[in-house]
């Protein structure tokens, strides 16, 4: 027996045992039946418990109890909403602090204690169940979340679906997935899987029902990133659906425009997911050496937002200096020098360290600028081995492979920007036949038989550069000044030149 402290005019004592000797006492008297004042009858099994004790546990049982409802002064209460396992589990834990969770009856658990509003219980089944998720069951467990409410336990269990969606689409949980649920998943940038993969899963979930389903087609087509699509898979198995080309039409038109005008498309579906292999990047080509540096060679580096710059390749010295390079888009990178071509190409998502040799351009050029549409290489002006400006095109066709004389600029230029905007060629300032400097623009269409001049920019420029974004043209390289030009359209907007930001 503990003896009270003399000479204090208080005592605050606090047996800190105490509330796991009640919890025991309590369960003592549940098992011998003593003071039980509730039976709740659940799939035929009695469980005798004590008002209280549920009450103090359960928010749901002290709303039961406590509000004047009938159950508070019924000897017997039936429940419906769990089986006798799970209540009995859900009992003893408030009796015990004490709960045992398995595989097999975490699932109806935790559904067991979101329901009586046993917080503790619930937290630590979401727990469980994430550590024990798997392609096989996280489609389950995503929906089992969305259900409960369990935000968490939807978001890691839809987070891991989309790590493991090559085989999480084959469960037959995939196939119950809401029309929500499955634009989630195929929505994401993050989602691993190749868009052959997606496009499979996703006719699949339509054919799975396919009278009411058939109307969602359209927009989850539009989430499906067919640009990225193996070739010959989309031509055998997406060209030949007769569905997909009642409805979605443009989406396949998309697709073959993708690759034969690179770079030119542009709409959610060219962004590729980052688990694809394909990624938007900078490459540097070439450019003049340092003295003294130690290089030997021009070289091709690469940069993205997550990486620093990486050195691909070396360019061979009988192709040096590289004057102008463009993107083939997903097909790889086209640069030149003199009368030389050569290309960088992609294989298996990857950018390979080496070049191959195209057939070298009719005329020798220097200062010039390559631009790629509608499936054809440009030449554009530059000047020849005597330094004098020119004012010729020549065009090299992707598929045939071979060059030939395009429609002349209206005047030499060299050092000059260009531009490919919906389909057409933009050549921008440089300098003229005299090496002044100019201001000009020059647009060409595509099978027109001339060059079209545009408003001129506000400032002569040349040994400038230019780029395209949301249908305006940059300008950059005039000291401190990025220039934004906005072509006229259709309707007569008249052009506009704008200094973007200083």
């Amino acid at each position: 027996m503990m003896a009270a402290p003399r000479s204090l005019a208080s005592f605050d004592f606090c047996h800190n045992p105490h509330a796991g000797s009640l919890l025991q006492g309590l369960q003592e008297l549940r098992s011998d039946n003593q003071l039980v004042d509730v039976t709740l009858c659940v799939s035929g099994k009695e469980i005798p418990c004590h008002r209280n004790v549920l009450a103090a546990c359960s928010e749901y049982f002290r709303a039961m109890f406590c509000n004047g409802h009938r159950e508070s002064q019924e000897h017997k209460v039936t429940i419906h909403e769990v089986n006798s396992d799970v209540m009995q589990l859900l009992v003893d834990y408030a009796y015990t602090s004490k709960v045992t969770i398995t595989k097999d009856k975490a699932a109806e658990l935790l559904e067991g204690a979101n329901f009586f509003q046993i917080q503790p219980v619930r937290d630590v089944c979401v727990s469980f169940l994430f550590s024990n998720l798997s392609a096989e069951n996280c489609l389950q467990m995503m929906q089992l979340g969305n259900m409960l409410s369990s935000q968490d336990l939807e978001d890691k269990a839809r987070v891991y679906a989309m790590k493991e969606f090559v085989e999480a689409s084959k469960t037959p949980a995939f196939l119950s997935l809401t029309k929500d649920q499955l634009v989630a998943l195929i929505s994401s940038d993050e989602l691993k899987a190749r868009e052959e993969v997606v496009y499979t899963a996703v006719m699949a979930w339509i054919n799975h029902d396919t009278r009411k389903r058939k109307k969602e087609m359209r927009e989850l087509m539009e989430l499906v990133r067919f640009p990225f699509m193996d070739k010959l898979y989309f031509l055998e198995n997406v060209e030949t659906n007769d569905a997909i080309r009642k409805s979605c039409q443009d989406l396949v038109m998309e697709a073959h425009k993708f690759h034969l005008y690179p770079g030119e498309v542009q709409s959610p579906r060219t962004v590729p997911r980052s688990a694809s292999g394909w990624t938007e990047m900078v490459l540097h080509i070439g450019g003049i050496i340092k003295k003294g540096s130690g290089e030997d060679n021009p070289t091709v580096y690469k940069h993205n937002v997550s990486t620093r710059y990486r050195l691909l390749a070396f360019i061979n010295k009988d192709v040096v200096p590289v004057f102008a390079v463009a993107s083939l888009g997903t097909d790889g990178v086209i640069f030149s020098s003199g009368k030389n071509v050569l290309m960088f190409q992609q294989e298996a998502r990857l950018i390979l360290t080496g070049c191959s040799r195209l057939d070298d351009m009719m005329t020798e050029r220097h200062d010039h600028k390559l631009a790629v549409t509608r499936g054809k290489v440009y030449a554009i002006g530059g000047r020849n081995d005597d330094v004098s400006a020119l004012a010729s095109v020549e065009v090299y066709d992707l598929r045939e492979k071979f060059w030939k004389d395009g429609v002349a600029l209206p005047q030499a230029r060299y050092n000059h920007a260009v531009a490919v905007l919906d389909g057409n060629i933009y050549v921008i300032g440089g300098y003229d036949a005299e090496r002044k400097l100019t201001s000009t623009v020059f647009r060409f269409k595509p099978g027109d038989s001339e060059w079209h001049q545009q408003k001129d920019m506000p400032v002569r420029g040349a040994c400038i550069s230019a780029a395209t974004l949301n249908g305006n043209i940059y300008v950059a390289g005039l000291r401190s000044k990025v220039l934004c030009f906005k072509p006229s359209e259709c309707g007569g907007v008249s052009q506009v030149w704008a200094t973007s930001w200083t």
